[in-house]
């Protein structure tokens, strides 16, 4: 569900974007709606509150679900590390050691 929850909030974002530099107008545009809703009128008493859950606290709660700690290093689609599985991250002569081990070769 966060692959589609994230395309949602930037488009939440973006019309309060919109909302704060057109205004009311805009929600004549908006199918469903003559005028702006209750809840628009709410936001505008409060607009650093608005911001703040808008711009920080539902981006910040949407990707705390997505945040996995995985770090993976791919070679045509072959795994040659994995955070997940060692539990730390690589340091980088044993991401060359890999690298090469996969088949890759220095530039020289």
């Amino acid at each position: 569900w966060i692959k589609y929850t994230s395309p949602f909030i930037s488009a939440v974002q973006m019309f309060a974007m919109m909302l704060i530099l057109t205004g009311d107008g805009l929600w004549s545009y908006v199918p469903g709606f003559s005028r702006p809703p209750e809840f628009y009128y709410k936001m505008k008493e409060n607009p650093a509150l608005t911001f703040m859950v808008v711009f920080l606290v539902i981006p910040s709660y949407v990707q705390s679900f997505a945040n996995s700690g995985a770090f993976e290093v791919y070679v045509d689609e072959k795994l040659i590390f994995s955070k997940l599985e060692t539990g730390r991250m690589p340091n980088v002569p044993e991401i060359v050691r890999a690298l090469e081990a996969a088949g890759m070769k220095r530039g020289g």
